[in-house]
């Protein structure tokens, strides 16, 4: 729905997303008119809104909301009675700045081919695809009818697609032509009503607020997985992957290897050069490591000046090896500071899984701490092996 059109639509039961102007309900009022009746020649927009109203109690209560979106679109394409639905979102070419269209979403009834991965749908060009929808879409109309009886080159599109009806409701959000979202009968010709044509425009509404949400959603878990300062995995993020990792059951678990590394003497550099130094040391130290490790690998900040690396698909030499030569690389990089280059040195604790035992991430991470406990006590700038998930730390240097 575009709030602009002043549709509103009451529900009792709840606000998709806390979206302002967005209300689910049994009657649709535009602003200063009646109520419509619920009458026969309203009902087909009556069985809409109630699949509108449980796509949107679905994207609602959905963690997260693009996981589920198929099931939306699903609801309300069996209202509507379509064999097809989908969302097409607009963006622009990047060498010649023309409007594009590239399908994400869709769901399919039985028996009809999906065209999600179809390449003829993504970067499709208004002007040379769709110019004679455009116009109508930009401003805020839904485009519908019959195949048979639309204009090319649109008409080109749809007929390989089998489609025999179609209406097509543009998505605006925060005033701006996002994108459109379609709906094929493939299987009759159709005309769509008045109230439909209301209806579907709702929809629209609520899908365009649920992708809002998703953006909004993909990037606080961007924000609150990622370390700020160094770019690499928070801790929130980090413990909870390795721990997935470290917790999977069956014959064909991998093995692991946890690094918890601790940059030597971190306080001395923020106190004599400055805590502007000391955030250049961090993010040189996560850069060195993250250009050590293997696809795959786990690495995370877990402390001021703490990290940790969970390693996939090794046993402790391999790891030891690993983490002599992350060691090695952080000792050779010098960090620039005025006129005087800065030197910076790791200790490094390393654990893997006794054979034969679970690996509870909760062992791991005692014993790789006990291990970089007895690095840091041993002088520092060295790496140490515990000696075993729950044992206490033996000492190996690389």
């Amino acid at each position: 729905m575009n709030l602009e059109t002043g549709w509103i639509v009451w529900s009792g039961a709840f606000l998709l997303g806390g979206l302002a102007g967005y209300l689910l309900a049994d009657r649709l009022v535009r602003p200063g008119s009646r109520r419509v009746s619920t009458n026969a020649g309203n009902g087909r927009r009556e069985v809409i809104l109630h699949g509108l109203a449980f796509s949107a109690r679905t994207l609602l209560n959905a963690r997260d909301k693009s996981e589920v979106m198929e099931a939306a679109l699903a609801s309300l394409g069996r209202a509507v009675g379509v064999d097809r639905v989908y969302v097409f979102e607009n963006h622009t070419d990047s060498q010649d700045g023309r409007l594009l269209a590239s399908q994400r979403y869709e769901w399919c009834g039985p028996g009809v081919a999906s065209e999600l991965d179809n390449p003829d749908m993504q970067d499709m060009a208004y002007e040379e695809i769709l110019p004679n929808w455009y116009p109508a879409l930009a401003a805020g109309q839904p485009i519908h009818g019959l195949v048979r009886e639309m204009p090319q080159p649109e008409r080109g599109l749809l007929e390989p697609q089998g489609i025999r009806a179609i209406i097509v409701v543009p998505i605006t959000i925060n005033q701006r032509f996002w994108g459109q979202i379609g709906f094929d009968d493939c299987s009759q010709e159709r005309e769509w009503s008045q109230a439909e044509i209301d209806a579907l425009g709702i929809a629209a509404g609520v899908i365009g607020g649920a992708i809002v949400n998703i953006g909004q959603e993909r990037e606080w878990r961007r924000l609150v997985s990622t370390d700020s300062l160094t770019g690499v995995a928070s801790r929130r993020a980090f413990l909870r992957e390795a721990r997935k990792l470290c917790e999977r059951q069956g014959p064909e678990v991998e093995s692991l290897a946890l690094l918890l590394m601790d940059i030597d003497r971190f306080k001395t550099i923020n106190d004599t050069h400055g805590h502007l130094v000391g955030d250049e040391a961090l993010r040189s130290f996560a850069r060195i490591c993250s250009a050590q490790l293997r696809e795959g690998d786990l690495i995370g900040r877990t402390g001021g000046e703490e990290f940790a690396i969970l390693l996939r698909g090794v046993d402790e030499d391999t790891a030891l090896r690993l983490a002599e030569r992350l060691r090695k690389a952080v000792a050779n990089e010098r960090i620039a500071v005025d006129d005087e280059l800065l030197d910076m040195t790791v200790s490094l604790g390393v654990a893997c899984p006794d054979d034969g035992r679970d690996q509870r991430f909760e062992d791991l991470l005692e014993a790789a701490d006990s291990a970089l406990y007895a690095a840091k006590r041993a002088g520092r700038n060295r790496v140490i092996a515990s000696g075993g998930a729950g044992d206490p730390a033996k000492q190996r240097s690389g």
